[in-house]
Parts: C-alpha cells; structure tokens; sequence
C-alpha cells in the first residue's frame, strides 16, 4: 500500500492491462477477447440489453427478486416487450409455466 499508484495513462498501466486480458482468456477458457467492464453489476446489465437487444424484441424475465426486478425495468425502459414469470425468491422457474417461443 505505501507504493505509488501507477497512473492509469502510463506504458506500465497499459502493459498490467494487457497482461490481465491475456489470463482472463486463460480464466474462461476462450481465445476470444473477454470484455472487461468499468461499472457495476447494474452496468453490465445494461450494456447487455443495448448491444443485444432493440425496441420492440421480446424478453422472458424471471423475476425472484431484485435481480429480476431492474432486469424487468430496464428492458421496459429499453422500449422491449418483457414478458415476466414470477417465481418465490429462492425458487426455480418450472418449465411448464413458460409459453413456447
């Protein structure tokens, strides 16, 4: 800790970074590049839902809980039909409650 911070511009910030993306491959097993995100668990959702998604596509949300709940907001705020199966926090969804695509 009493070492000084390695300013986030700098060669040698860029090199960790590089490095760090290299054993992520490693990580998750893939070759392909892993996507590293500067935000919170919320922002990863979004970025989900606005590189995959667009106005008007259909979602099934299952919403136990709060997780469920921002995804369910989010797609509506995202102008997607959202489709919601509601199940007891701490439960499985059963496969006979969901429509067939």
């Amino acid at each position: 800790m009493a070492a000084p911070t390695i300013h986030h511009r700098t060669p040698e910030f860029e090199a960790i970074v590089a490095s760090v993306r290299e054993q992520l491959k490693q990580v998750w097993q893939t070759s392909q590049d892993v996507i590293t995100l500067a935000a919170s668990g919320t922002g990863a959702m979004e970025a989900a839902i606005v590189n995959t998604m667009s106005p008007g596509d259909a979602i099934v949300c299952v919403n136990g809980g709060k997780f469920g709940e921002r995804w369910m907001k989010m797609g509506k705020t995202y102008g997607l039909d959202v489709e919601e199966l509601k199940v007891e926090w701490g439960r499985a969804v059963d496969p006979q409650r969901s429509r067939p695509c």
